[in-house]
């Protein structure tokens, strides 16, 4: 497969305008944390780097089914994953979850509300 040259650098351009929008928009729909984290957090960005999102929201809606809210709402034009939690699961898990912890090594802060969860 050939190298395309400046691929990388039109990703971010992708990658950073999606979290534009996003960040404007998640606040409307309830968000009340978003950082990024990863890959794109880090600046290490290949033709296929994906949009780490964690969002911290208050919901009902099981862990599993969480991440079709944000896609079917913010219809994102890239590959993102969408870790979403409540402000409760994040608290409870940030002590000792191992994913929680990779997240934390690599996120940066967008947003978050008053009550600062992240």
């Amino acid at each position: 497969m050939p190298i395309v040259f400046g691929f990388s650098n039109h990703r971010k351009n992708c990658l950073e305008n999606e979290l534009s929008k996003f960040s404007n928009e998640s606040k409307q729909l309830g968000a009340k944390s978003l950082a990024i984290f990863g890959d794109f957090a880090l600046n290490q960005i290949t033709p296929d780097t994906s949009l780490d999102l964690l969002i911290i929201q208050e919901t009902e809606e099981k862990f599993i089914n969480r991440d079709e809210f944000w896609i079917t709402h913010l219809r994102p034009s890239v590959h993102i994953r969408f870790f979403v939690y409540t402000p409760d699961e994040y608290k409870q898990l940030s002590g000792d979850n191992y994913v929680i912890n990779n997240i934390k090594n690599s996120m940066e802060i967008i947003f978050q509300d008053a009550d600062k969860v992240l």
